[in-house]
């Protein structure tokens, strides 16, 4: 399963960009990891309606019949994958234009809809871009080393099988059988740093240094996922095992303190390391929001912020805006004016209109800035101007 990252987002605008004149299809469904509706069929039955829907508005964009099936060839490919439908998450994003397509399964509910313009739509995966959004959960249990995408509502395991071992003691092939408390009690020191391992005897220091290489390793094949994330890490495991694969870890954002998964622990299910993990995330995120509002609100009305989202969605073009403070709405069309470097918001859907949201908070994502979507992680703070933006500039 594909995650989306900026790295991904930033890949789509290319995409777009390097296909002029060409339409980009965005549908997005909510799907079932599970349940009467897998096995009926229901999320690709829905999938087969976005299709017709999409099918609708190229007619209305006058797109001739024979470059419609040439647009949709890959959704309907998609649709007729069996198996793909037997392993859904939350929601699913599909991104289709001329000679490209691409799908992400999302562990957020996505909303029931198809989009057909002149750039992909992304404002639905907000949620997971944002600061408040997406994290994810390591377990190195010996028995089972495991990986979770995760969000403040949901958790899926991700298959790492592929290129890392799914089991220390397969991996390792530990000459000694026991738990993860047999390993403790001794220090040594490698580059300079003390790391807690065996009871000192030859075998306990054969065994350390053999955990030490499969930590680097799980570390190395992660970055696979990592190497361009900034979200939270949350290290589930014995301490010291943790201990280990932070000191190592060429990953910026692990959580401090972990989930100790010990003998009497060893069967936490995924919602159990989710709430446990939620413990120590949670608070960092809503002291990360808190902060930001209230630099927000320090300087409101000085002329580095502003709720106007025109003016946002065109300093955000242009890289000024650090922190923007979102709220779910219907979109809002508009056009950016190069130009004359400003934005114009419309009644009603023009051809080339952006969604004024989605542009404000793609360009702030891909410049480095920040994005909060209220109403997501318990965040209700609400603005009255026109999208439910807030602002803060960086100069």
């Amino acid at each position: 399963m594909a995650l989306i990252n900026k790295t991904d987002i930033e890949k789509l605008l290319n995409v777009q960009t390097s296909t002029p004149n060409a339409l980009c299809i965005s549908i997005y469904i909510p799907t079932h990891r599970a349940g009467h509706e897998t096995l009926n069929g229901q999320d690709a039955t829905l999938f087969k309606n976005k299709i017709r829907e999409a099918r609708t508005l190229l007619e209305r964009h006058d797109v001739p019949e024979n470059e419609i099936e040439t647009y949709l060839k890959p959704a309907e490919e998609l649709l007729d994958d069996t198996n793909f439908w037997r392993h859904q998450a939350e929601g699913l994003a599909v991104f289709i234009t001329k000679g490209f397509s691409t799908h992400y399964t999302v562990p957020v509910t996505m909303p029931d809809v198809v989009y057909v313009l002149d750039q992909f739509y992304f404002t639905p995966l907000l949620p997971i871009l944002s600061q408040n959004g997406r994290f994810f959960i390591l377990n190195l249990f010996r028995e089972k080393v495991s990986f979770y995408e995760a969000t403040v509502e949901r958790i899926r395991a991700i298959d790492i099988a592929g290129f890392v071992p799914d089991s220390m003691n397969k991996a390792l092939k530990f000459d000694i059988k026991g738990n993860d408390q047999d390993f403790h009690n001794s220090t040594t020191t490698t580059n300079g740093t003390n790391i807690v391992h065996g009871a000192g005897s030859t075998k306990g220091d054969e065994e350390h240094e053999r955990v030490r290489e499969f930590m680097l390793e799980i570390d190395n094949s992660l970055q696979q996922i990592l190497h361009n994330a900034t979200e939270p890490l949350v290290l589930a495991g014995v301490d010291h095992y943790c201990a280990i694969y932070r000191n190592f870890s060429k990953y910026k954002h692990i959580v401090p303190g972990n989930i100790n998964v010990n003998e009497s622990t060893a069967g936490l299910s995924p919602n159990a390391l989710h709430e446990k993990a939620l413990e120590l995330v949670k608070p960092m995120m809503h002291q990360n929001h808190s902060d930001s509002l209230s630099r927000y609100e320090n300087v409101a009305g000085t002329g580095v912020t502003s709720e106007d989202l025109a003016t946002v969605a065109a300093e955000a073009v242009h890289g000024r805006v650090d922190t923007l403070f979102i709220s779910p709405s219907e979109p809002v069309w508009g056009l950016y004016d190069e130009k004359n470097a400003t934005a114009v918001i419309h009644e009603e859907y023009q051809r080339g209109d952006h969604d004024l949201i989605n542009l404000a908070a793609i360009k702030t994502i891909q410049q480095g800035g920040k994005v909060f979507v209220s109403s997501y992680d318990g965040m209700a703070e609400v603005s009255n101007g026109n999208g439910n933006v807030k602002a803060l500039f960086r100069y």
